[in-house]
């Protein structure tokens, strides 16, 4: 929640000295999330600035056999973005920065008796305990793509858009645990080994493919 409040403030904090310009609030739905961006006019009919706030929460439990996993995916980013309409249409080329938030973790719990299987050994689960992983990314991620729509300089009040481009995240970083590996050196061993054949797998999702419809409304 105090992220969603810098976030908003920040989205506040532009409007002020912009209201004598033409601005437009919108809502959009995309791979980023559920979101709500601030635009505002800088080059009449060439250049807009925007920012934004994407946010999604999803929660599921897997069940594994005996294990049970509560997985869970975050996405949760704020940028700020320019529009270049290069032949003073609609068709806009866009470029940025986020902070990126996004990460997913996933906790495994076995009930009495179940086995892990890490790196091809068997394992108990009170030689495991609980075992979790979660993914992370770079915190600050360049953005390009493309677009149609322009909500300021359109003659509607009422506008559409479509965003097409990608995030660069960097490389996903991996943190992989397990309560019982503190005591258990195979164990710990086992637990490495799986991490980095989770990097290796993770290596080729440096771009996050950014995909979004948005409605404006200008005043």
């Amino acid at each position: 929640m105090k992220k969603i409040s810098l976030a908003l403030c920040a989205l506040v904090c532009m409007a002020q000295p912009a209201m004598a310009g033409d601005m437009a609030i919108g809502g959009k739905a995309g791979t980023l999330g559920a979101g709500v961006e601030l635009v505002t006019n800088v080059v009449p009919m060439l250049v807009n600035a925007r920012v934004q706030l994407n946010a999604f929460n999803y929660n599921k439990t897997l069940q594994d056999t005996s294990v049970t996993y509560d997985a869970k995916l975050k996405l949760f980013s704020f940028g700020a973005v320019a529009d270049v309409y290069p032949f003073v249409g609609k068709f806009r080329l866009s470029g940025g920065l986020y902070y990126n938030g996004n990460k997913f973790s996933m906790t495994g719990t076995p009930s009495a008796g179940a086995t892990y299987v890490i790196n091809g050994t068997t394992y108990t689960a009170a030689n495991v305990g609980s075992l979790t992983s979660t993914v992370d990314f770079n915190k600050i991620a360049p953005y390009v793509g493309i677009g149609f729509g322009d909500p300021v300089s359109s003659g509607s009040p009422i506008g559409f858009n479509v965003d097409l481009g990608v995030l660069y995240m960097g490389t996903p970083k991996s943190v992989v645990t397990a309560t019982g590996a503190a005591t258990n050196p195979a164990l710990a061993a086992d637990i490495a080994a799986e991490k980095k054949k989770l990097d290796d797998a993770l290596n080729k999702m440096k771009f996050y493919p950014v995909a979004a419809l948005g409605v404006t409304f200008r005043f």
